[in-house]
């Protein structure tokens, strides 16, 4: 008997012992969990500027587009062009909009203007040229722009020259890698256009798809200019005013 009951004192000893240490083990498991969730949220943010449409993108775009070069793919009239750039969204947003002064950065545009602006909804029109075997091809359009700020234009075709020309503008910020800040920007254009009436399609689509990647890579360098000039503009050292004494 004496024998039994010392066994029996050991034995709940021996439960108690583990309930306490469970308990303990649980208490930390769940501040340690709590302390892992508080420091590695701003890390997840970070992470997803990373893992952005970039890093989704199939290993040779992202390997093209990582050395400088536009990216232009699909056929017959729906599009989608892609380049990175080392800029801030900010100065990318400046060049998408600045409406009225296109035909000083983009190739065959010898005119731009705003017609209309209510709030995030701009009416403007463009007129192209384009040299079509040795002959002059004038067009002309008018689209309706909506814009989100610093993230994304939605265009449509009002009037014009063509039958169909709708897409949008995306901007993407993108850091180099996890943790890292935003240094780059990946401009995507997705657009679906059809030739107006009289215009062969295969020659319509084959020019578009070209047109698209001169105006992608004009548009990277004035991207790229004003960078620099704001760069610059910065690190310009602040003169203090002279005293009068």
């Amino acid at each position: 008997m004496p024998a039994l009951s010392t066994n029996r004192v050991l034995a709940n000893a021996r439960t108690r012992w583990v309930s306490v240490r469970t308990k303990t083990l649980l208490r930390f498991g769940g501040l340690t969990t709590a302390l892992l969730l508080t420091v590695t949220s701003p890390l997840a943010a970070r992470a997803e500027l990373f893992n952005s449409s970039l890093e989704r993108l199939p290993v040779a775009e992202r390997v093209a587009l990582r050395s400088g070069k536009v990216v232009v793919t699909g056929d017959r009239g729906r599009y989608v062009a892609k380049v990175l750039v080392k800029a801030s969204p900010d100065v990318v947003w400046s060049v998408l909009t600045d409406y009225t002064n296109l035909s000083k950065f983009l190739p065959n545009v010898v005119s731009s203007r705003l017609i209309e602006a209510q709030g995030n909804r701009k009416v403007v029109e463009q007129v192209d040229v384009r040299q079509v075997f040795l002959v002059s091809r004038r067009s002309r359009f008018r689209t309706e722009n909506i814009e989100t700020a610093k993230k994304r234009i939605d265009f449509r075709l009002l009037e014009g020259d063509v039958k169909t020309l709708q897409g949008y503008w995306q901007i993407d910020p993108v850091a180099t890698h996890p943790g890292a800040p935003v240094t780059q920007v990946l401009l995507t254009q997705d657009i679906t256009a059809e030739p107006g009436t009289g215009t062969p399609k295969g020659l319509f689509y084959n020019l578009f798809r070209s047109g698209l990647n001169e105006s992608l890579t004009a548009i990277s360098q004035e991207i790229g200019r004003r960078t620099l000039q704001a760069t610059a503009h910065h690190a310009q050292p602040q003169t203090s005013p002279t005293s009068s004494f």
